[in-house]
């Protein structure tokens, strides 16, 4: 079933078939780029120190094709953004110079990193296709994770949590860092494909939901399941109003209402470690949120809450006294991470940039981008970090022209053309 899926033709989410997808030059084009797609998406980290990636290792090449392609000033950019604070900083005091500059050095190769693969996604003919791809691809390691399950090699792939109140819990990660950064990356492909069945149920459109699915409640991430789940159902509230007059969707509805309620009231390890959350004792959502902005407070207050402690200084601070679950500084939030380093000024910026871009591109007219903007934007409140290429390509994924075959106008006319 993978390879035919693989291999087929493109169908819209209209449910048109794309008569440019069938073409040699196009398969060749969406090619191109799957290799290094497959280096982000299941290799990133595989083999390397925590908080080191390959796609920082080859920022410097990505960092040449760019200036190849014309994107000469990228790096100048970078530095006069980054002036201000590095002067407020050197004012304020900083503690570790070799930590701001390893850190100024990290920050230039997301962006380069981030931009080099903007670029690649624009130049790409059909992203869905691309999506498609990852999604068989993805399912394919999950069938051969949960084959490892049962062997000595398990470890590989899973990771073995010690809950209370639960003996053992198996999430699956593949080889990335953590669960819930496999969960970040499969987000973009689950609002995907959720969207495309809601929009156009069929057999095809199945298929490929379940292969996202199915691995998506592996790695129990249920932070990434109700912030994905959350952008789905604004994209739904605002955008498919219509679509419920279609007897397949709420079909689709239906069904996906009973699972999730199976999920939840059958006694299974995903429901058992649910009610965990839910009722407070795992600890992994406070640290997430309360915690974080907690010690984001701590760790900017003795320098500067305007301009924060400088990049990298976070690490060296000793937060044990707070009687949390730190005992340094390293922030598992991208806000509260952000505060601490480029203080309240830094985050004003942030917050004025996504809102001034939400408007400028018109998110609000594309069911896809807008499910991504309140996923990304959750994401940063409740999780991430400064400095992560995944949160930034969602935010690529919310602000580029992709999907427009779900952009609202496109959606709600055919449907009232028949009423």
């Amino acid at each position: 079933m993978g390879g035919g899926i693989l291999n087929g033709g493109s169908v819209s989410a209209a449910g048109v078939p794309s008569v440019t997808v069938q073409t040699a030059g196009h398969a060749l084009h969406v090619q191109k780029y799957l290799p290094i797609a497959v280096l982000y998406f299941f290799l990133n980290s595989a083999g390397l120190p925590t908080g080191l990636f390959y796609t920082g290792i080859l920022s410097p090449l990505f960092f040449l094709w760019l200036f190849r392609h014309g994107k000469r000033w990228i790096t100048f950019k970078f530095l006069a953004c980054l002036f201000p604070f590095v002067v407020a900083h050197a004012i304020n005091g900083i503690d570790s110079p070799y930590y701001y500059g390893r850190s100024s050095l990290l920050l230039w190769t997301v962006c380069i990193t981030v931009y080099a693969f903007s670029l690649a996604l624009l130049r790409c003919e059909s992203v869905e296709r691309f999506f498609e791809q990852l999604i068989v691809l993805n399912f394919c390691a999950t069938v051969i994770a949960v084959i490892l399950f049962f062997t000595p090699l398990r470890g590989v792939l899973w990771d073995d949590y010690d809950i209370e109140g639960l003996s053992e819990v198996f999430r699956l990660r593949l080889l990335t860092s953590e669960p819930s950064v496999y969960a970040l990356l499969m987000a973009p492909l689950l609002v995907f494909m959720i969207l495309r069945l809601l929009q156009n149920p069929g057999k095809r459109n199945l298929q490929y939901a379940v292969m996202i699915v199915i691995p998506f409640l592996l790695c129990q991430s249920f932070g990434g399941l109700s912030i994905s789940l959350a952008g789905i159902g604004m994209a739904v509230l605002v955008a498919f109003r219509h679509v419920f007059k279609q007897r397949k969707a709420l079909l689709v509805l239906a069904v996906m209402v009973i699972l999730v309620a199976g999920l939840v009231y059958v006694p299974n390890p995903i429901s058992e470690r649910l009610s965990l959350v839910a009722t407070g004792q795992d600890s992994s959502a406070d640290s997430r949120t309360v915690s974080s902005f907690i010690v984001a407070y701590s760790v900017a207050e003795p320098k500067s809450l305007l301009w924060g402690a400088g990049l990298g200084q976070a690490k060296l601070a000793d937060v044990s006294d707070l009687r949390l679950a730190f005992t340094i500084g390293v922030i598992p939030n991208a806000v509260a991470g952000g505060f601490a380093e480029l203080g309240i000024i830094g985050m004003l910026i942030k917050f004025a940039l996504e809102f001034y871009f939400f408007f400028r591109t018109r998110v609000y007219r594309n069911a896809f981008r807008l499910a991504m903007f309140v996923v990304v934007f959750i994401t940063q409140l409740t999780g991430s970090y400064l400095m992560n290429v995944q949160e930034y390509l969602i935010w690529v994924l919310a602000f580029g022209p992709f999907f427009p075959e779900m952009d609202f106008k496109r959606i709600i006319r055919p449907k009232l053309s028949h009423a």
